[in-house]
Parts: structure tokens; C-alpha cells; sequence
């Protein structure tokens, strides 16, 4: 118990603590504590707001304003609560986004941002051997048919949770390892079979949309790792489809949801007829007001007559719902931010690694808000995990030397005496 608190006091404890209030509406085992969830927003943004020397991002100033302007101008309904939405956004925005920044706040955004990573990392492993164990916390908070495709959670509440954030993990495991091997020549087979059991949760959890961001978010991360080297590159590439064919009967024992899936759809017209109908409202809604949108977390067009009732919002697409709510104005700004981060080099070229992990989950969260609409949505924990991987890829891209978690530990070969690193998990 020692080693452990002092691991967290190592790497963050305020990091750590925030870290599982974010974790409270992920994980079932957590669900009494989420409360702690915006309890932390509104602290950490006390904190924040009391922080010196603070950097304001002119893009994210921007945003938030044309946020704003979009409910004042297009007037939208009022049980959808625009403005109580949009304070609540803030709140998120001001901890986690590059909207405030200073020296001390990128240093905490990276060390959650760590912590977050290792969350992905036991959600997607342990939901593995809790699929084995029996253990599926979503039917507890959910039910449904016996056979519905679509059904495990693991610890997370909902499969929907489960998929993204095991691909998350994985992604951030592909990192470690591809930057070790092109470091020092080594590979870490513990690493690799958690590799393997996230990848599995993410099939389990038969979310289409997080398998295809996994697979190209990992693409990626082959791409800017050795574009340099393009024999080598040809080698991973060759090798990878062996082994995706060696192991597909294996993993098609894990895929049968998400086949199943897919099937259902492609009877009902479409591979992804179950979000054709959310696309098209967006559309006509961006067609309809181009420039502020129909307003900030607002609809003009419901296809779910409970929205009217209740104003929960199922916007269907993160895209949509941004160039929908806020028109050109708050589209074209959350375009650049994005792509900012994900496109310029993080570090020094001396320091080697050509991304930071941050932007390889940032290439994930891309693809996976094509088809899912969490972006605005400030109590949705998804949303939060992309906004604190957003504020982490700034973070990371601001910083003069790599981050003391990035920093290589010296450790000495017993061959020789001369001293070699070694990068932490």
C-alpha cells in the first residue's frame, strides 16, 4: 500500500483524485460516487480561476463566443436549457481545454491526461477477464432482450463506454510500445497481451465506431513512427495482415456482437442506418442557419418526440452537432483547434518520438465523433476524456523539454556498465 500512494504522489495525486471523479459515471463499481463529477469541474475551475500568469487561447475565446452568440441569436427552445449547458461547458472548458493555460495547469493537464490513460488501460483489461468472470455491469443500470448485440460493459455502465475507451487504451499501449522499439530495440510481452485484451473489449463491446477509430488511430501511429523508415514500415505492414489473418477465426469468437450488428443494419438499409436519420436533421439544421446555427446544445429538428419531453439531445454526430448548434461560427474554430493539435509536432526533433500520445488519442476521438455527438455534451465522460486529451496535446506541444513523465529513466545493462533509459508506463 506504501509504493502505491507513493507511486500516485509521484505522478499527481490532484491528478489522480480528479481522475476518479471523471472515472465515477464510467465505471459501475464507481456510479454512487458520481456525484464527485461536476463537483470537480466547479472546484477545479475555482482553482484555475485563481491561477497567475494565465494565457487565454484566442481560438477557444472564440468558440466559447460563438457558443454564446448562437443562443442569443437563434433563440432555441427552452427545455433545452442552452445556457445552463453552456455554464456548465465552461466549467469543463476552463480545466481541461487550452481556453486558460499557464506552466502549472499544462502540468497538471498532462499528468491527468497519464492518469486517464491508465484508466483506459484497466477498463479494457479487466472488462476482458470480466467477460469470462461473468461480470457486466450494463445490465445492471440497463435492460434489454436476452441476445441483443450490444450488451457487455465490463465495469463500464454502458458498451458504448466500454468500446472507446478500451480503443483508447490500446491506442495508448500502441504508443508506449512502437516508441520503446524504436528507442531501444526492445518489446514488453506484458504490454503486448494487454494490448490484446483491450483490443477484445473493444470488439466485445460491438461498437463499430470505436473498432474503426482504433484501426486507424493505430495506422497512425505506424505511419508517424516510420514513415522514415519505409522497408520497415512495409515489414509492420506485412506482418500485421498476417497475423489479422492468423487470428481472425480467434477473434471473430469476440466480434460476434458487432457482426450480428452489422447484420441487423444492413436489414434495415444501411451500414450505419441507425445514425443515417441524426445526419440528415443535422444537415437540414446547418442548411437552415449556416452561420450562428439553431443554438448552443439545442435542436430545431427532433426526430425523438422524448427530447421534447425530457431535452436530452441525441445529436448522432459530434461534427453535426457542432456546424448545427453554432453554424460556421463555432465550427470553423473547433475545426482549427483540432487539427492544431493533432497536426504540429509536440516536441523538439532531438527528443525523437514524432507525436505525442495526446495526439495519437486526439487521431482516435476524430473518427469516433463521426458517429457519436459527446463534443457539447459537458456530463457526458467521453466528452470530458476529449476535451482533457485536447488540453493535453496543447499541453505537450507548449512544453520546451519532454514532460518529467515523459523523461527516460536511466537504468545500467548488465553487460556493460554504461548507463541506458528506459520509458515509464
Amino acid at each position: 500500500m506504501k509504493k502505491i500512494l507513493q507511486y500516485i504522489r509521484n505522478h499527481g495525486a490532484w491528478a489522480f483524485a480528479f481522475m476518479i471523479a471523471m472515472a465515477s459515471p464510467i465505471l459501475g463499481p464507481l456510479a454512487a460516487l458520481s456525484p464527485l463529477y461536476p463537483l470537480a469541474f466547479a472546484s477545479g475551475t475555482a482553482v484555475v480561476l485563481l491561477t497567475r500568469n494565465l494565457r487565454i487561447s484566442l481560438p477557444m475565446a472564440f468558440l466559447v463566443l460563438a457558443c454564446a452568440a448562437s443562443i442569443i441569436l437563434a433563440n432555441p427552445l427552452p427545455i433545452f436549457q442552452p445556457w445552463v449547458r453552456l455554464c456548465y461547458s465552461l466549467l469543463v472548458f476552463i480545466v481541461l481545454s487550452p481556453l486558460l493555460s499557464s506552466p502549472t495547469l499544462e502540468e497538471f493537464r498532462i499528468r491527468l491526461y497519464e492518469w486517464v490513460m491508465r484508466l483506459s488501460v484497466f477498463i479494457g483489461v479487466a472488462s476482458f477477464f470480466c467477460y469470462f468472470a461473468g461480470i457486466n455491469y450494463m445490465t445492471t443500470f440497463y435492460k434489454a432482450s436476452p441476445g441483443t448485440a450490444g450488451l457487455f460493459g465490463g465495469l463500464t455502465v454502458q458498451s458504448m463506454l466500454l468500446g472507446p475507451m478500451a480503443g483508447i487504451g490500446f491506442i495508448h499501449l500502441l504508443y508506449r510500445t512502437l516508441k520503446e522499439m524504436m528507442t531501444y530495440g526492445t518489446l514488453s510481452l506484458p504490454r503486448l497481451f494487454m494490448m490484446l485484451a483491450c483490443l477484445c473489449s473493444v470488439l466485445l463491446s460491438a461498437s463499430r465506431g470505436a473498432f474503426l477509430s482504433t484501426a486507424a488511430a493505430a495506422g497512425y501511429l505506424f505511419f508517424m513512427f516510420l514513415k522514415d523508415k519505409p522497408r520497415q514500415l512495409l515489414k509492420t505492414v506485412v506482418c500485421l495482415l498476417l497475423v489479422s489473418g492468423a487470428a481472425y477465426p480467434f477473434m471473430g469468437y469476440f466480434a460476434s456482437g458487432m457482426i450480428s450488428k452489422q447484420e441487423a443494419n444492413e436489414k434495415s438499409g444501411g451500414t450505419f442506418s441507425s445514425r443515417e436519420i441524426l445526419w440528415n436533421d443535422r444537415k437540414r439544421e446547418f442548411l437552415d442557419s449556416p452561420v450562428y446555427g439553431v443554438g448552443f446544445a439545442s435542436q430545431r429538428i427532433v426526430s425523438y418526440a422524448v427530447s421534447l419531453r425530457t431535452g436530452v439531445i441525441e445529436p448522432g454526430t459530434s461534427y453535426g452537432a457542432i456546424f448545427a448548434m453554432t453554424g460556421l461560427m463555432g465550427g470553423l474554430p473547433f475545426m482549427y483547434i483540432l487539427l492544431t493539435n493533432i497536426l504540429k509536432r509536440p516536441f523538439p526533433r532531438r527528443y525523437g518520438a514524432p507525436v505525442s500520445p495526446a495526439q495519437a488519442t486526439l487521431v482516435f476521438f476524430s473518427l469516433h465523433m463521426v458517429t457519436e455527438g459527446y463534443v457539447f455534451a459537458a456530463g457526458a465522460s467521453l466528452g470530458a476524456v476529449f476535451w482533457c486529451s485536447l488540453g493535453a496535446a496543447a499541453a505537450y506541444r507548449h512544453q520546451t523539454h519532454t514532460h518529467p513523465l515523459e523523461k527516460p529513466r536511466h537504468t545500467y545493462s548488465r553487460k556493460t556498465s554504461s548507463a541506458t533509459t528506459r520509458q515509464p508506463f
